[in-house]
């Protein structure tokens, strides 16, 4: 026996029957053996193209012997309509299509057995081969995983060739398109027309088409034939459960809403701002989140202390409980091109939704406005990755100043590294090296290049750029220092683990 395991990742398999118009908006179901056995042949040709004919051909003998049976999991069938253009000079033209497809879980099984073919041993290998460079079948929407499986004990056959006069209640005829066997094709070949002639007439010297070449008739050779099937073709009557795409539907118990820490946005500018605009990107977003939340609940006096930075009283809250905003350059090459807003606590329904309307911000010099579009939502699990090293992406800069009786600077400016993480829930660094500049792509950044005060504030000359080194995972990117919720003090993962 030879059985086949079929897992469509998408969980949708989309096709039309032979013999039926894709307008019609019915599905194929199950899928079609013709259909499975010209994959493999496409297969063969395009990416095992060395193989010669003979090596093919029993694995092809085989899967035509005999009908196969289907295990085929719930189903329900569905389409989509859209209006395509009709090529014409008339923009406003527009044809309907449907797009019929079977919706099932990404993860169900659709399984075909040969009861009784079989191969040796090598022709089983490249069977399995030729399955594991399927990309879809159907149209290219169906993404397919596919299989040869050893046995099939678990296998509920419930689909499977009709035989004469049977058909209960509980099962319903359906019409599926089957290669025909060598012999049987052998017993009456094709003989091709001339294209040019009347196809009633043959030419003198018309040898009949192989077996393998009938197999791979295309859709060209088949309207230039002037027939209504491909060779080697033939229909077998199945029988499947009625209503098989009738499901039932499955009472669910109310979920508690996905908690939502943070979101991650692309930044997206003809301008994109440099890296040393950080500071600047970051309070621009922390005044727009504020404003956008503040018309949203209606009150200034109500807007979200986990925006503001600020109790209801106006103290500024401790234990970094407000949100980062971290613009980042995940691609190097010394511009912004992503941004992480993410809070240690649990954002309700109106904080999400102002992060929502977020969606663009100003530059200065008539610059052209940068879009911001979420990509990600999730938890802090979810957005953050977990490493043990780390790289300094914008200047650190200790929220104390240094003095003289404080020892030597450089060793100053790594304890306050190492006190920065603790006040941020860290675990204490195993290695703070520095770093003397940022290296992009092509360009290095000095330190000295960042803006390091926020409005307001004197200007800040302690700063540095460190590798931190830790002796367990931690979730990064994560901000420490002056100014760590408006990107200073960056920190990048270096091994993601």
């Amino acid at each position: 026996m030879l059985v086949i395991d079929l897992r469509f990742s998408t969980g949708r398999f989309h096709s039309t029957p032979w013999g039926r118009h894709v307008n019609e908006g019915v599905p194929e179901w199950p899928p079609s053996p013709y259909r499975i056995i010209r994959a493999l042949f496409d297969a063969w040709c395009r990416k095992r193209p060395r193989w010669e004919p003979e090596r093919i051909r029993p694995i092809l003998e085989a899967l035509t012997s005999e009908p196969p049976r289907f295990d085929l999991p719930p189903a329900a069938a569905s389409h989509t309509r859209s209006y395509l253009s009709k090529n014409t000079k008339d923009l406003d033209a527009k044809a309907l299509i449907f797009d019929a497809f079977v919706s099932l879980c990404p993860t169900a099984h659709v399984r075909a057995a040969w009861p009784n073919a079989s191969l040796d041993p090598q022709s089983t290998a490249d069977l399995d081969e030729l399955l594991s460079t399927l990309n879809y079948l159907g149209r290219s929407e169906s993404w397919v995983s596919a299989r040869l499986i050893s046995a099939a004990g678990d296998c509920k056959w419930n689909c499977f060739p009709r035989a004469a006069n049977a058909c209960g209640d509980a099962m319903e005829s359906v019409r599926v398109a089957c290669a025909m066997a060598r012999a049987e094709y052998e017993a009456s070949p094709y003989i091709p027309n001339s294209p040019r002639k009347s196809t009633k007439t043959k030419k003198a010297n018309a040898a009949p088409l192989l077996w393998l070449d009938a197999l791979a008739y295309s859709t060209v050779d088949l309207l230039a034939s002037g027939r209504s099937e491909p060779p080697a073709f033939k229909y077998v009557n199945y029988l499947r459960k009625a209503h098989c795409f009738d499901l039932e539907p499955t009472p669910r118990s109310a979920k508690r809403p996905h908690q939502i820490n943070g979101a991650l946005y692309a930044l997206e500018s003809k301008v994109p701002p440099p890296v040393t605009a950080t500071l600047e990107i970051a309070e621009q977003i922390h005044v727009r989140l504020m404003g956008i939340h503040r018309r949203i609940v209606g009150a200034p006096e109500r807007v979200s202390p986990r925006f503001s930075g600020k109790s209801r009283g106006g103290e500024p809250l401790r234990g970094h409980r407000h949100v980062y905003i971290l613009p980042q350059d995940l691609n190097r090459d010394g511009h912004l091109d992503h941004l992480l807003v993410i809070c240690k606590s649990v954002l309700d329904l109106e904080e999400q939704l102002a992060m929502d309307r977020l969606n663009g911000l100003w530059q200065p010099d008539g610059k052209p406005e940068i879009r911001c579009t979420p990509l990600q939502w999730g938890t802090i699990e979810e957005l953050l990755d977990p490493a043990t090293r780390f790289t300094s992406a914008t200047p650190f800069i200790p929220p104390l100043h240094h003095r003289s009786g404080r020892g030597d600077f450089a060793d100053w400016l790594v304890r306050q590294v190492v006190i920065e993480a603790g006040n941020h829930g860290l675990p204490a660094p195993m290695r703070v090296t520095p770093v003397r500049r940022m290296d992009n792509r092509g360009r290095s950044v000095a330190w000295l290049d960042f803006r390091r005060n926020r409005k307001g504030d004197s200007f800040r000359w302690e700063y540095g750029g460190f590798e931190i080194e830790f002796d367990q995972p931690v979730r990064g990117p994560f901000a420490l220092g002056y100014g760590s919720h408006f990107g200073m003090g960056l920190f990048m993962p270096l091994n993601r683990t």
